[in-house]
């Protein structure tokens, strides 16, 4: 039951209103995430996985970097396991939210305010023209092809689980 309602609370608030590509999406845009991951980024254990303490070293890696642009474009749907905590939900997808800019915004705030204690000083934020590239690459047509990126990045990296 409890998890049912997750989706539901996931679902209703993926489709709250559509924001507008060209606008500023670091610490605006985060209020979309907020909702569930909440404004530090800590989550919810068991309902909605923690971006703090975890986002700057997935951010880290080419294969990190492709799957959050994934996972804020296509959304991913599914088990996880995010340090030891099984999530079984839905992140919907924001692609229609944000353009190639406002997704690098978002992920760069994302690692440089709420996970900035993890973030390397040698860390490059995310750029419109990286996003879109990973976007044209087709890596993640879908939160199925989310998770596959997913399953290679914890391949490479197993730090990660």
């Amino acid at each position: 039951m409890f998890q049912l309602l997750v989706l539901f609370i996931t679902l209703s608030l993926g489709s709250v209103a559509i924001a507008d590509p060209s606008q500023s999406t670091g610490e605006d845009g985060f209020q979309r995430c907020a909702a569930c991951h909440l404004p530090g980024g800590e989550g919810i254990p068991g309902a909605f996985p923690p971006l703090k303490g975890r986002i700057a070293s997935i951010a880290s890696s080419d294969e990190g970097r492709a799957y959050l642009v994934a996972v804020v474009n296509v959304g991913l749907m599914g088990s996880i396991t995010v340090n030891g905590m099984p999530y079984m939900g839905v992140m919907p997808a924001q692609g229609s939210n944000y353009d190639a800019g406002g997704i690098s915004e978002l992920l760069n705030y994302s690692v440089q305010v709420i996970d900035k204690e993890n973030a390397s000083t040698d860390w490059k934020p995310f750029s419109a023209a990286e996003v879109e590239s990973i976007l044209e690459s087709e890596s993640a047509t879908n939160s199925q092809g989310t998770a596959r990126l997913r399953e290679a990045l914890l391949a490479q990296h197993p730090e990660l689980r």
